[in-house]
């Protein structure tokens, strides 16, 4: 399998949190020059001002991200699709779901499902009809991000920010089509319930990065957004596992699955 799709597959609740950018601050120094080039300063007052307005729109968004993270039981759902103009096999198109309870979660994208639960950690492939089935794993709050971090890669990486509200739903764009890894990054959110309704990255091709047509798209779509009342039945083990005298089987709809024991 391809290592963006494989990258999609398996980070996407990093990619929804919007944690991803800052896995991009980190561009190394050699590099900066290739980047862009430093704009002309502008006079001192619009500086201020124009700060100021970009940092209200990011905080915007930074709150949006801490509702999300404050709820300790949600369920969403949608689609996510990748394309990549250099090798289309890369390109994917598929939906996904995700359950969290606490710092428990149910992750689903296209034949991957992964379950962390608090005494065991389970991944399934459909395709290939297996369980891996293995200890508990500490994994991080989804939707959890520094209440700066935006505000700090904007002033870092030399992103133009633009915030458009219209029709009940609030856009917030970073731009730099010069950035040697992520050109563009796209939030769109329900100001009224304060909760994400999609993400789009425009991702740098290294192979020619100062070819726009070249750059590789991402774009995730949040259809549904439940809070408080969850699918319970993905978060309980029995779902997929049940005991026997050699210790787990597949049980239910993965009866008939190859268990393989990471213990």
């Amino acid at each position: 399998m391809k290592k963006f799709i494989w990258i999609l597959k398996f980070v996407l609740p990093v990619l929804i949190p919007g944690a991803v950018i800052i896995s991009f601050a980190g561009v190394p120094g050699w590099m900066k020059p290739v980047m862009h080039r430093q704009p002309a300063a502008p006079a001192p007052e619009e500086n201020v001002l124009h700060s100021m307005k970009d940092e209200s729109a990011l905080k915007q968004l930074i709150g949006v991200y801490a509702h999300m993270d404050s709820c300790q039981e949600f369920y969403t759902a949608g689609t996510m699709s990748a394309k990549d103009p250099s090798d289309s096999s890369s390109n994917l198109n598929t939906v996904y779901s995700f359950c969290r309870r606490g710092n428990e979660f149910y992750y689903q994208a296209s034949d991957v499902e992964t379950i962390a639960l608090k005494d065991i950690y389970i991944s399934i492939s459909k395709n290939t009809r297996k369980i891996f089935v293995g200890p508990a794993r500490k994994v991080l709050p989804p939707f959890q991000m520094p209440a700066d971090s935006l505000v700090q890669i904007w002033r870092a990486e030399n992103y133009q920010i633009s915030e458009d509200i219209s029709s009940g739903k609030a856009t917030v764009s970073m731009l730099n089509n010069r950035h040697i890894s992520c050109k563009e990054y796209r939030f769109e959110y329900d100001p009224a319930v304060m909760a994400l309704k999609g993400m789009y990255m425009r991702l740098t091709n290294l192979r020619d990065p100062l070819n726009d047509q070249m750059d590789k798209e991402v774009r995730i779509t949040v259809d549904r957004w439940q809070e408080g009342a969850i699918p319970q039945k993905l978060l309980q083990k029995e779902t997929y596992l049940q005991k026997s005298d050699g210790g787990w089987e597949p049980a239910g709809a993965y009866a008939g699955y190859t268990l393989i024991s990471l213990f």
